[in-house]
């Protein structure tokens, strides 16, 4: 059963009554205790989402609230300070709280004490009376009372108001994660050395301004007082700034000025990171540190030790020696607290999406992650806005896909990001899903082979690729993301043949660094703990070294349940792989060896990339992107365009033209990108059509544009548009639909007025072309009455000069479909609410193996356009099959192509194979295809390898080839196939 949430305007409304009651209670002969958790840096296991933070449940604010994700354990922490007496804590609970919980208290964030027994929440305000000392708090949940997370309005804490004194004796960064805004070599004068504890060597930056130097004390402490031993190029002015994120800063002291010699401050303040943040150089050099000392609240950081080498003291480091013997040196020095240090995230947003901490002993360095699939994210500028990845993977074309990642590579280098959290490959199974554009494809092979060009690309700059989702993640399921009922239910043989081939592809073939587990469950267990994903078709099967990290929150469950499962690294924080995993070994619930290869995994592919080898490189603020850049942004635009109907008015001819009518939002406000992860800002601002064509068109064309409707214009004009388009030599009209991750859409029917637009301007002017921005398939009821179609999908930042140039003819349109486009919703495989977006916690992947051509194919039902389907302004032919003998288990297929036509363009000849009918699998599947340019009149050879791989079917534990006669099909789309052959295969293997 559903439990229904009360509204949060009736919570707060109830919580402030009960809390002012609570508060008004007459004396009992003691003071008042002092309110110590509000506006306090807090944290928890996990978030349901960005809306519902841990700092909403110790705002003050009865409004809003802390959710977790839906999994057991979790839990919510507050850090106080500094150590304080306890004597009560006040849980306002929504409707999802705890069936059991307690309240524990910490000193050093570490090891908890209980402060109650295991008590069961309420919904509404619940008071409990505490007595004991500490620094952090926290609510342990260990049983949910509902199917949701644990959610709290507010979580309040009482005590005294007195802090512990300053420890001014001991230094808090002595030997904690350092990072500088640039060294003067990072060789002689690393950003370590400030806080090596040895006063003979120095951290030096270049000399420019401004420059800084920031200390991680590990979480947040309260700050009293710092040193800073200047060396003789000072600050002029400076500043000693705060942090709790490492990307928020707060100024503990005002604009000051250094001196040479030894300067010590008083200072105030809370914050986990703490800098020297010089706005202006007393000399001609740079800043110049000994020493920076940093005095804090109660005990020194946990992770601070005395006994490490100090930075520099590390072989592993520029060595020449083989990276698994560099890894082997490396583990050996390391203790189980600082191998997990690799294995998760910091919890901080900047300077990039995901973080890890470096360990300055070990010469260990950082690592940065960042979004995404489309081109640097997460809200930097100075980037290239890519095509949409669906765009990149309808040109059919590996060696675009190598320019679309080199590009990537490049950008996410310039920014200083050392791994990419992209490529997304997984299957297209519903073109309702809100993250079809940000994949490749509904076939395997096909999402494999564009991802094997893109990772090389992108790793071909130094910088790791993250591919994700694995696996049989295709619903985002809003809110229910992520929880028990985004539950995949499917059978082993499909998800052998169907969703993990891509990955699996792209490990052997791409050699790709990394992947990313999804939020999914895959038959009741989450993906992330899915061994039999994880350890054995993708380490296993393929003899991949690379690590698996988490999605944001898509680890839940437990450290043993985890790391037994495969899973490497935690993003974006240290819930299960911090302490809970040390504890987990020692407890013998993860083995050492488990814990070893874990680590052996992030740092092999750290080594492999360099990191042990040049300091840091780029910047956040950095501008990546260039002329370049920008014109492969065009060309991928172009040739992964569609033409999907000319009845002859493609290509314009601007000596013929007097006039064009562009209408619809779109031509001035495009769909260019997706949301979410995948969005990207444009730089410089994106071209829109109305200018690319108009540029295009010259000026004896008159262009005029009229919204008449769109997903983006407020008050449809149908009427306008109809009069420009009668009175107009021809009619351009754009219309699209958005997609984002976490919300899928609910049809593939172009909205806002946007079919009755196309209707009645295809009714006014028969020269009516559609240009449609979309992320996957959409329906068109009026195909039959317009001139012409082109599916530009969300084309980037250069959409305006791509479109002008097939418009025009400068690009002959060569992209083919890598989804199939269905007459009506109503033929889709995925048709019922059970299939997608799924209903009483399962999602029923009841089609099977027949996802995308291979369910229209295997039902004989005719789509709107089929798999690999795209015209072209000239013709092409087929013929010569030919099919030799198997040798060594492979055959050889070749084939002859001729451009038929009057113009020079590009074809994609296809390979599909059928097996035979006793095998059970669908009709026939793509094993291989060329994208080859041709001259009018000419002709080629292509030729394909089809591997044992290729003719084999999953029997449940292997792959297995069957005797028999095995079809060959080679054609231009899934649906026209014009020549066929046979192998024949009469020994099984």
């Amino acid at each position: 059963m559903t439990l229904a949430r009360w509204p949060a305007w009736l919570f707060a409304a109830l919580a402030a009554v009960i809390v002012t009651a609570l508060l008004t209670v007459p004396g009992v002969g003691h003071a008042a205790p002092a309110l110590l958790s509000q506006g306090h840096s807090a944290a928890s296991s996990s978030a349901e989402n960005a809306t519902f933070p841990a700092s909403s449940a110790v705002d003050g604010d009865s409004g809003t609230r802390w959710s977790s994700q839906a999994a057991d354990p979790q839990w919510l922490a507050v850090d106080l300070g500094g150590p304080h007496s306890l004597s009560q804590v006040v849980l306002n609970w929504e409707a999802a709280y705890a069936k059991a919980f307690q309240i524990q208290v910490s000193t050093d964030n570490v090891n908890w004490t209980n402060l109650t027994p295991v008590t069961a929440g309420n919904v509404g305000v619940q008071t409990l009376s505490v007595s004991g000392t500490g620094r952090y708090v926290r609510m342990y949940g260990t049983q949910r009372a509902t199917q949701w997370g644990y959610s709290l309005w507010e979580f309040q804490v009482y005590g005294d108001d007195t802090a512990a004194a300053c420890n001014a004796t001991v230094n808090s960064a002595l030997n904690q994660p350092v990072l500088a805004s640039s060294t003067q070599d990072a060789g002689a004068f690393p950003a370590s050395s400030a806080v090596d504890g040895n006063p003979g060597t120095r951290w030096s930056s270049v000399a420019a301004d401004p420059q800084w130097i920031r200390v991680d004390l590990g979480s947040v402490r309260q700050v009293c007082g710092v040193e800073l031993d200047w060396e003789a190029a000072f600050a002029s002015s400076f500043q000693i700034q705060v942090s709790t994120d490492g990307n928020s800063w707060s100024n503990l002291t005002q604009p000051m000025a250094g001196l040479a010699g030894n300067q010590t401050l008083t200072v105030n303040g809370s914050g986990r990171y703490v800098r020297m943040n010089g706005a202006q150089r007393a000399t001609q050099w740079g800043y110049s540190l000994w020493e920076f000392i940093i005095h804090t609240v109660g005990a020194p950081p946990t992770t601070t030790t005395t006994t490490q080498p100090p930075q520099g003291d590390c072989p592993w480091v520029k060595s020449t020696a083989p990276v698994a013997q560099r890894v082997d040196q490396l583990m050996a020095a390391m203790t189980n607290a600082q191998k997990v240090v690799v294995l998760h995230g910091n919890g901080a947003t900047g300077p990039y999406i995901g973080n890890t901490d470096p360990i300055p002993a070990l010469c260990v360095p950082a690592m940065g992650l960042q979004d995404g699939p489309a081109g640097v994210g997460d809200s930097l500028d100075g980037v290239t806005e890519l095509p949409d990845p669906t765009a990149l993977a309808a040109t059919w074309d590996v060696n675009a896909a190598k320019q679309y990642g080199t590009v990537m590579g490049q950008e996410f280098a310039g920014k200083g990001a050392n791994v990419v959290l992209g490529p997304t490959i997984n299957i297209v199974r519903d073109p309702r899903w809100g993250r079809d554009f940000e994949t490749y494809s509904e076939d395997p092979y096909h999402a494999g082979q564009t991802a094997v060009g893109a990772v090389q690309g992108i790793q071909g700059q130094g910088v790791m690729a993250q591919v994700k989702h694995a696996a049989a993640y295709n619903v985002e399921g809003g809110a229910s993301r992520g929880t028990p009922s985004d539950n995949v239910i499917i059978d082993d043989r499909t998800l052998h043949e169907i969703y993990l081939p891509a990955f699996q592809t792209v490990l052997t073939q791409g050699q790709a660094a990394s992947v990313m587990c999804a939020y999914n469950q895959i038959n009741g267990t989450p993906a992330c703990q899915d061994s039999a994903v994880m350890n054995t078709a993708l380490k296993q099967a393929t003899g991949w070294d690379g690590f698996i990290g988490s999605d944001w929150g898509s680890a839940t469950g437990g450290a043993p349940q985890l790391a037994n499962g495969g899973l490497d690294m935690e993003m974006p924080g240290g819930a299960f792989f911090g302490q809970a995993l040390i504890d987990a070994v020692n407890q013998g619930k993860v083995s050492q060896s488990t814990l070893d290869d874990m680590t052996r995994r992030v740092l092999t592919q750290m080594f492999k990339f360099g990191l042990f080898d040049h300091g840091a490189t780029g910047n956040t603020g950095a501008v990546v992107t260039s002329a370049a850049h920008t014109q492969v942004a065009q060309d991928v635009a172009a040739q992964g365009s569609v033409l999907l109907k000319n009845n002859g008015v493609l290509p314009l001819s601007a000596s013929s033209l007097k006039s064009i009518a562009l209408l619809g939002g779109d031509a001035i406000d495009p769909q260019n990108i997706g949301g979410g992860s995948a969005k990207v800002n444009p730089s410089p601002a994106a071209v829109n059509p109305i200018n690319g064509i108009t540029k295009r068109a010259g000026s004896g064309v008159s262009v005029q544009w009229v919204a008449g409707a769109g997903e983006h214009v407020q008050t449809p004009d149908i009427p306008a548009a109809v009069a420009l388009a009668q009175k107009s030599d021809v009619a351009v009209v754009f219309a699209s639909y958005g997609e984002s991750e976490t919300d899928d859409l609910s049809s593939i029917d172009l909205q806002f007025s946007q079919n009755d637009l196309i209707s009645a301007v295809a009714a006014a002017n028969p020269r009516t072309i559609v240009v449609l921005n979309t992320g996957s398939a959409v329906t068109m009821p009026w195909l039959n009455n317009v001139a012409g179609v082109i599916e530009g999908w969300y084309p980037g930042q250069e959409n305006g000069d791509a479109i002008a140039s097939l418009l025009f003819g400068d690009v002959n349109p060569s992209g083919k479909l890598p989804v199939t486009f269905p007459r009506s919703m109503a033929d889709m495989p995925t048709a019922g609410a059970q299939q997608f977006p799924g209903a009483n916690d399962r999602i029923e992947y009841s089609e099977g193996m027949n996802v995308g051509y291979r369910w229209y194919d295997a039902r004989n039902i005719t789509p709107l356009f089929p798999f690999g389907f795209g015209l072209s302004y000239t013709t092409f032919g087929f013929s010569g099959l030919t099919v030799s003998a198997q040798a060594n288990g492979s055959a050889t297929v070749r084939a002859t192509v001729t451009n038929t036509g009057s113009k020079a363009g590009a074809e994609v000849p296809q390979l599909y194979i059928g097996q035979p009918a006793a095998n059970g699998e669908p009709p026939h599947q793509l094993k291989g295809y060329q994208k080859i340019t041709l001259t009018p009149g000419q002709s080629q050879v292509v030729t394909f390898t089809v591997t044992p791989r290729d003719l084999a079917h999953w029997n449940g534990s292997a792959w297995t080839t069957n005797t028999g006669s095995y079809g060959v099909f080679v054609g231009d789309s899934s649906r026209n196939l014009p020549l066929t052959g046979t192998i024949a295969v009469t020994a099984g293997s």
